[in-house]
């Protein structure tokens, strides 16, 4: 990973660290669950904020999981403050990695803007099957979803940002793309056009069915244009102790909720009902949304399938009954792979590749970076 990777991790967890009201909540939720000799898995450590105040609790071991760099910066920050010998650093991601022991609870915040939009749900739920004793605890243990019809201006460039006048007329086209895409926003109370609804609730003690689908209608309160549906969580951490980052709770965590837009901006009144309905697969990050306007019909449908940019060579790719073919890269990675005995050092590797290999890659520069990409990231 380049200093750039690491420099932008920092940046993302800067935030997190940064909000007293988020380390507060979780502080207290972490205090109402863990109790002294316990042991605890951190999912998608960072810093390894949360797992350090499991271990002020009482904890006696902590399992740090981490895939990124930041994993170095929990290793640091932990055995600086004296909690090294307490803490185990695992650097993979957590559905790969393995635990010598059962522990008594799991805690993470890959929460989202949505709730279930950062793959939370997989997480717990192989981390429940894996790690966790019978009867133990999660934090979070459940996910209330809430969505609001709203009227915004800086949601409305998101989605027609494409076919603004300033744009070439040769790239309106992404358009289509924007308008199926979940964009993270922070938005004001006032970009509400009515009451949010609840719209459902996961329970990540649960298995996950793969699928859900949930619908509500919401009463439109004062006359504005609909852009577009706006998605927020209240989520559980704790027996009464909650998160949100809901644009209306004076107690919100620094955190975007998630927009999604809808095709075209309709002007809309006091009284009007709009039902909306959305759909997920969280393990495959899929999210489709129906807005209906009853009182004029008017119907739009999205999705973030409809959003992504594939070639139709990736649209063939992803079909089950497609023959897959090892690529160029693929057959140069085993290549490199295949070197690694248990003897040869890093410097062996790169010098036998590039001797034995001089055609693997378009210049032996490139060769050197990539036995370096490999080496460092697939290898013990």
């Amino acid at each position: 990973m380049g200093r750039g990777d690491v420099s932008s991790h920092l940046d993302e967890h800067l935030g997190y660290v940064a909000d007293p009201l988020r380390l507060a909540q979780f502080e207290a939720a972490v205090a109402r669950v863990v109790r002294p000799g316990d042991v605890i898995a951190d999912l998608g450590c960072g810093t390894g904020v949360l797992g350090l105040l499991c271990l002020k609790a009482g904890a006696a071991r902590v399992y740090e999981i981490d895939s990124t760099a930041m994993i170095g910066v929990a290793r640091e920050s932990l055995v600086r403050a004296g909690w090294g010998e307490q803490t185990v650093f695992l650097h993979g991601k957590a559905h790969q990695v393995e635990l010598p022991e059962r522990v008594d609870a799991v805690v993470c915040d890959q929460v989202g803007y949505f709730g279930f939009d950062y793959g939370i749900v997989q997480s717990l739920q192989d981390a429940r099957r894996r790690f966790l004793k019978p009867g133990g605890a999660l934090i979070p243990s459940r996910i209330k979803l809430q969505l609001a019809a709203i009227e915004s201006d800086t949601c409305c460039a998101l989605s027609e940002g494409w076919r603004a006048d300033a744009i070439p007329a040769e790239f309106h086209w992404l358009r289509e793309n924007a308008i199926n895409t979940k964009h993270g926003v922070t938005l004001r109370k006032d970009a509400l056009l009515g009451a949010p609804a609840e719209l459902g609730e996961i329970d990540l003690r649960e298995d996950d069915p793969g699928f859900r689908s949930w619908t509500v209608e919401m009463r439109i309160e004062r006359e504005g244009i609909l852009h577009g549906m706006a998605g927020w969580f209240e989520c559980e951490l704790a027996d009464g102790v909650w998160m949100t980052n809901s644009p209306l709770s004076d107690r919100a965590i620094q955190r975007n909720q998630a927009f999604l837009p809808i095709g075209e901006a309709v002007a809309v009144k006091a009284g009007d009902v709009v039902k909306a309905t959305v759909m997920a697969r969280p393990a495959e990050h899929l999210i489709a949304w129906q807005v209906e306007i009853l009182s004029s019909g008017r119907r739009f449908s999205h999705s973030t399938w409809q959003g992504e940019l594939l070639t139709p060579e990736e649209i063939a790719r992803r079909n089950p009954a497609h023959v897959p073919k090892p690529s160029r890269i693929s057959l140069a990675w085993a290549c490199v792979l295949a070197y690694c005995d248990g003897q040869r050092t890093v410097h062996q590797i790169e010098q036998a590749v590039l001797r034995d290999h001089p055609d693997l890659l378009p210049s032996a520069g490139e060769i050197s970076r990539f036995v370096s990409q490999v080496l460092g990231g697939d290898t013990t």
